[in-house]
């Protein structure tokens, strides 16, 4: 099993005017994130309120932290490393 094997792709859409992001796990097919954000771009040409991104990591845990500006807090406690 090589490291690659542990990646997981995530298409994240964030409406900025609505502070609410989606998440859609595509787990490690590759193809298929691939096809769902090129659909998702799409959809969102020439809106500026939404940013669509396709992230790669090992959970989406990871992308909650290195990403965190796409993410709101429900709590201080969140923001707070355990």
């Amino acid at each position: 099993m090589s490291p690659d094997d542990d990646i997981k792709h995530f298409l994240v859409t964030r409406d900025v005017a609505r502070r609410r992001t989606t998440v859609v796990e595509f787990g490690t097919d590759y193809e298929a994130a691939q096809h769902g954000y090129q659909e998702a771009e799409q959809k969102a040409r020439g809106r500026q309120d939404l940013d669509v991104v396709l992230l790669s990591a090992d959970s989406l845990e990871t992308i909650k932290l290195t990403h965190s500006s796409y993410f709101e807090p429900k709590s201080l406690d969140e923001m707070l490393p355990a």
